[in-house]
């Protein structure tokens, strides 16, 4: 039986650490107030790394007791079927645990491509920008920004 070396394990450990660092950091759960989460994503997603969103974001979701979550597509360059539906699927256990869930920053060319496969999001409520889902985000739970006035 071969022993194990013990600093190739400790390159293993490190290498694991650094991918879930990784991992995190593009997907990260951001709380931006309170009751409301925001969830950015960056890149190209697949079925394992939805998974590992929906995971982390519905964990978010029970430890802040977050009732409104924004979730931003600004930097998804591709949606398809399998996509699609890992996002509608993550709006609705969102909403079994009590949270509402907004897609928001999504390209046209998205829109268009999810009008062409049939994905109803007729369900989800959708905004174009970050900031108009903030802005709704803030009106749902009757909260205001408005300017601080000057002396």
């Amino acid at each position: 039986m071969a022993e194990t070396d013990p600093l190739e394990e400790q390159l293993a450990a490190v290498i694991a650490q650094q991918r879930a660092t990784i991992s995190e950091l593009q997907m990260p759960v951001i709380q931006v107030w309170d009751r409301i989460l925001a969830l950015p994503i960056i890149g190209t997603l697949d079925t394992a790394r939805t998974q590992e969103m929906n995971e982390a974001l519905l964990q978010t979701i029970i430890e802040t007791g977050a009732e409104i979550v924004i979730i931003d597509l600004t930097g998804v360059p591709i949606v398809d079927t399998a996509v699609a539906k890992h996002l509608v699927e993550t709006v609705t256990a969102a909403r079994l645990l009590g949270a509402e869930a907004m897609l928001v920053g999504m390209a046209p060319r998205i829109a268009i491509t999810l009008v062409h496969l049939g994905i109803d999001l007729s369900g989800i409520i959708t905004r174009g920008t970050l900031a108009q889902g903030l802005e709704l985000a803030f009106g749902h739970l009757d909260l205001e920004v408005r300017p601080m006035r000057t002396a």
